[in-house]
């Protein structure tokens, strides 16, 4: 919508009882040159950023999805006649290889403007917000051509559609999105993701499965000669059923805790550097994957290892080395 429009979105969002939740100007802008270097020739900065146009905005204060993490947040207004103060986003600056204090030129729709990076923002872009890699303070971007955007929140999807006809009737260059079917479609990626993400692990385990069965197939010729030198030394079948147990539960722990170490560890890169969520998971997912591990290791290693208690040692002796 137009600026002077505002007012009059507000109003009818007031009317029908639905709440403000963010109300911020853009202007949209390239980047022109980076410390008098034409951005397209400036060394290590990627090309991209010479045909990229910027939605920017202006405003005296950080929003609640923001972290100041260098220099100072400036809030007075602006002399748009000299070098104006310049807030960036942590991420974008580091592509444009500048830091506090360096000057970029920006074209704002054909007129030049001289900025100089006065702070640098943490942005969290996983919340649904409106959020900007260039701040600028007031005084300006006043003047120059942009839109506002204004953001609400409806009840039911029968409000949005009533929401979106009532401003089509009052406020005819007014675009109204509903966000709900974007919401939606991110959702069921994320979800495939992780089923995605769930059957490769799976996969991982069912790999896994034959070198345990191997490992046990392989080791039960020593358990049973183990088991007959225990026997012999007047060991009962009891008392070595329960040795066995405990190796097998051994094990299990070991190659659980080995699996689980190496999933948080693989979860966590993945969580912070890819998807840019906590990358702690979920612990009963954990504890389950850790029980169930041990109990195949137990469980198979009995079922592998069944007779070796009930050979006599004897037959065993004349039979082996």
């Amino acid at each position: 919508m137009q600026p002077d429009q505002v007012a009059g979105v507000k109003e009818v969002l007031k009317a029908d009882g639905l709440p403000v939740l963010e109300s911020e100007p853009m202007v949209t802008m390239r980047i022109k040159s980076i410390r008098g270097v034409e951005v397209g020739k400036a060394e290590g900065v990627p090309r991209w950023l010479a045909r990229r146009e910027f939605r920017s905005t202006y405003r005296d204060r950080l929003n609640f999805t923001e972290t100041l993490i260098a220099g100072e947040f400036t809030i007075e207004r602006a002399d748009p006649a000299g070098i104006v103060p310049m807030s960036l986003e942590e991420d974008i600056a580091k592509d444009m290889k500048v830091g506090i204090g360096d000057e970029i030129t920006l074209d704002v729709q054909g007129m030049p403007i001289r900025a100089k990076v006065t702070s640098v923002r943490r942005v969290d872009w996983s919340r649904f917000n409106l959020n900007f890699f260039m701040v600028f303070p007031p005084g300006v971007l006043e003047d120059a051509p942009g839109f506002h955007v204004v953001t609400t929140r409806t009840p039911t999807p029968a409000a949005s559609g009533d929401l979106q006809r009532e401003l089509a009737g009052k406020f005819a260059n007014v675009t109204a999105i509903d966000l709900t079917l974007i919401l939606e479609t991110v959702r069921d990626i994320l979800g495939k993701i992780s089923t995605v993400v769930t059957v490769l692990g799976g996969f991982s385990v069912l790999a896994g499965l034959p070198i345990l069965i191997g490992t046990l197939l392989n080791g039960r010729d020593v358990r049973l000669k183990e088991s007959v030198l225990l026997r012999t030394l007047g060991a009962s079948a009891r008392q070595v059923r329960v040795i066995l147990v405990i190796e097998y539960a051994t094990l299990g722990v070991l190659s659980a805790l080995t699996g689980v170490l190496l999933a948080v560890a693989a979860n966590a890169a993945l969580a912070t550097f890819v998807f840019k969520a906590p990358p702690w998971p979920d612990p009963a997912l954990l504890l389950a994957a850790f029980a169930t591990v041990t109990a195949i290791s137990v469980l198979g290693g009995l079922a592998l290892s069944r007779g070796v208690c009930h050979h006599p040692p004897l037959e065993i002796l004349r039979g082996g080395n």
